[in-house]
């Protein structure tokens, strides 16, 4: 019944025919593992091919959905983060082994007549399989991705005359966005695996009608079949083997923090193939002006010189032109791998690169486990949000940013670089941020008001320590002037004293009387003097301390007269208005110093491991 099945197929097709011709295709010289390499690159096309049809049902190509569906596949999907690793692993191996064909076909003189065209052809395909790299390294929309491919596009602008116009038609218009990367995705889907079949097909085509380029001392030949299809099955197993491995022991590809394009100090390096490059545009040599050199024309030069390979016997004498175009290809090895070494040395002893990297290690941690925490997720405008919209994150960069040269939180500043040029902690020149508002901060401000870690620093705030030195408070009755404090910071955006006063159990509180008498001789509560009349010292209105009213205006207003518009104008803090601090930044603000945020896990997080 097969057989039938097989003759009458054959009968309509030719089948056998074909596979006949292909397994007796005579191999000069014998079968060879230096011959594997064809068959090895193939087997790393169609599992990039088959890898990146399953990726493609899971995948949404848009700025605002696509970080959140490379998480899914990475993380939720059954086997998903899998087929991620081994499409990610799987580009660096194709780039690899077309590296080391082009070096095997280099030093089998497999470059010269009549095999001129199949060499173009292999370079073809190097350069598509870049392309795929260079696309596919978006299509997450992550921090890496993101500010990668910005540097790459910039690169490509700087080309004479058409750079401006191919940057925007690359990028979908002068800025970063939705239309970049649904341009990426069509290419690296559509346009660039349509090249290389077509390119393939002619290259295996043009291959078979000149067969191997077999050692000069080879003698006969033997057919396709068994040996060399053994050979290159195995070299294909290996390939497969070895992309598995990667996958499974990095647990699938990393996926960096969202993209978020108006951070300016992401660590941005291109991947390693392309670090050589990076590094050659930072030598001085390069910069300015002289960009276009190391961007533009050495590559160029490059790419030309091996395009025209097959040429050069033309011209001097083989031997010569062998070992110009190997010494070439040698040399250019050794001076990219130079530069890589270069690069990540340097990167090493880098302290502002190292702080920098491990921001966003911290930020890409954070992102992966509020993603897959049920009360936080991606949010629906959008995966940006994830951490835009998070306290503990971009709280703490508002911090950093706008609070930290003065302030510290959790006894620690932000680095800075000093005269010296070396990083160091800032000073502390006023009050931890780390629990303001609660109940401990009041507290320990009570018993160590000369403390740095409260006012200690500030000249002008020595009341709190003259209190110290006469009051006559024992630490049970501190407690209760602490607990009743902390009240303050409950109190809503629109109650008055009045309506906060009629509350039962504010006015039965054990602690208001021991307010009114030793608080309230220097701080101002209220007009009437509910709470005490104030005067004695220079101090700011209490009525909603902590709370998100008295908070806000202490930020927007600090130098207002019932907060610190008694200090001197050099010890006086910066107010920011909306534009400086818009609304939404100062929620996020506010939600962080109330500890209104998803806490971190207390074990040390690792990447992906929620």
């Amino acid at each position: 019944m097969l057989k039938q099945l097989s003759d009458w197929l054959d009968n309509r097709t030719g089948y056998k025919h074909l596979i006949s011709e292909t397994l007796d295709e005579p191999v000069k010289g014998g079968a060879r593992w230096k011959y594997v390499f064809g068959s090895a690159v193939t087997t790393a096309f169609m599992m990039q091919l088959v890898t990146g049809i399953f990726l493609m049902t899971a995948y949404s190509p848009s700025s605002s959905t696509a970080w959140g569906s490379v998480y899914f596949i990475s993380y939720e999907m059954v086997g998903g983060w899998f087929v991620r690793g081994m499409h990610h692993f799987g580009a660096q191996a194709m780039v690899i082994l077309l590296f080391l064909h082009l070096i095997q076909v280099l030093v089998a003189g497999a470059y010269r007549a009549p095999r001129e065209v199949n060499w173009w052809l292999g370079m073809i395909l190097l350069f598509i399989t870049l392309g795929f790299s260079l696309t596919g390294y978006l299509l997450p929309w992550d921090q890496k991705g993101y500010w990668a491919t910005k540097v790459a596009t910039n690169i490509m602008g700087i080309t004479p005359l058409v750079g401006a116009e191919v940057q925007k038609v690359v990028v979908g218009g002068s800025e970063y966005g939705n239309q970049t990367l649904t341009r990426f995705f069509g290419i690296h889907v559509g346009v660039l695996p349509g090249l290389l079949v077509l390119t393939l097909a002619a290259h295996i085509m043009v291959f078979r009608r000149h067969g191997v380029t077999a050692p000069k001392k080879a003698t006969g030949s033997e057919p396709f079949w068994p040996k060399q299809v053994f050979m290159d099955t195995v070299a294909s197993v290996a390939v497969v083997g070895v992309v598995a491995f990667f996958a499974i022991a990095e647990r699938g590809a990393p996926l960096d923090a969202p993209a978020e394009p108006s951070s300016s100090d992401y660590p941005a390096r291109p991947e390693w193939y392309f670090l050589s490059l990076f590094q050659l545009l930072k030598n001085p040599a390069f910069a300015g002006e002289n960009e276009i050199i190391g961007a533009i024309i050495v590559p160029g030069a490059i790419v030309a010189a091996l395009f025209a390979f097959p040429l050069l016997e033309r011209l001097i004498p083989r031997k010569l032109a062998h070992f110009l175009a190997c010494g070439l290809v040698f040399g250019l090895t050794g001076i990219a791998g130079l530069l890589t070494m270069e690069a990540m040395k340097e990167d090493s002893g880098n302290a502002d690169f190292q702080v920098s990297r491990k921001k966003a290690d911290v930020a890409r941690q954070r992102a992966l486990f509020l993603a897959g925490h049920p009360k936080a997720g991606v949010p629906p405008e959008g995966s940006r949000y994830v951490l835009l919209n998070d306290p503990l994150h971009t709280g703490m960069q508002i911090l950093e940013q706008k609070c930290l040269s003065c302030h510290y939180m959790n006894g620690k500043g932000v680095m800075e670089r000093g005269k010296d040029g070396k990083l160091a902690m800032t000073k502390q020149v006023a009050s931890d941020l780390s629990g303001f508002g609660s109940r401990n901060w009041v507290r320990g401000l009570l018993a160590n008001p000369d403390d740095v870690k409260y006012f200690g620093t500030t000249p002008q705030c020595g009341g709190m320590k003259r209190w110290k030195k006469t009051s006559k408070l024992k630490p049970d009755e501190l407690d209760k002037v602490a607990d009743f404090v902390a009240t303050f910071a409950k109190i809503a955006d629109d109650e008055t004293v009045e309506d906060w006063l009629s509350k039962e159990e504010v006015a039965k509180h054990p602690g208001l009387e021991l307010f009114k008498k030793d608080c309230g001789r220097c701080h101002t509560v209220d007009p009437g003097g509910a709470l005490g009349e104030g005067g004695e010292e220079e101090a700011p209105n209490l009525f909603g301390w902590g709370s998100v009213r008295w908070t806000d205006r202490m930020i927007r207003h600090p130098n207002a007269a019932d907060r610190y518009g008694f200090l001197e104008a050099k010890d006086q803090m910066p107010g920011f208005d909306e534009t400086e601090l818009p609304d939404r930044e100062m929620n996020v603000l506010m939600k962080l110093l109330k500890g209104d945020y998803i806490p971190n896990p207390v074990e040390s997080e690792k990447a992906g491991s929620h």
